[in-house]
């Protein structure tokens, strides 16, 4: 979904989620598409979600809304926490807590993607 309008808004709750499952995914992460552009995601992480090292390929906003997010190296996120990671910083791995974590991921110069490093 492009937002061409300059003013717009949206409900997550009103976005279907895809389910995000892979290789480097232990469990399964709930995505909702709210823009993309900017690309705007609302993931969900159900109880203890891990994923692996990886990083994206623009600079990435996170904000938690819900549960507790773990990254190593980190810390420990929680709601109301906000997070900023450059472009190309790889980072990992991550996971949510045992009640799960939602977070509203921002890219804020370009198109979300995630690349996952396999040291």
């Amino acid at each position: 979904m492009a937002n061409e309008s300059p003013v717009w808004s949206i409900n997550p709750t009103n976005v279907e989620a895809v389910i995000a499952e892979n290789e480097h995914i232990r469990g399964h992460v709930e995505v909702r598409v709210l823009s993309r552009s900017p690309t705007v995601l609302e993931n969900t992480f159900p109880p203890n979600t891990w994923l692996g090292r990886h990083e994206h390929a623009s600079d990435t906003l996170y904000i938690v809304k819900e549960g507790e997010f773990h990254i190593e190296g980190e810390g420990v996120f929680h709601p109301g926490d906000v997070r900023f990671v450059a472009k190309g910083h790889a980072y990992g791995p991550e996971w949510a807590g045992p009640e799960g974590a939602k977070l509203l991921i921002v890219a804020v110069n370009g198109s979300f993607g995630t690349e996952w490093i396999t040291d």
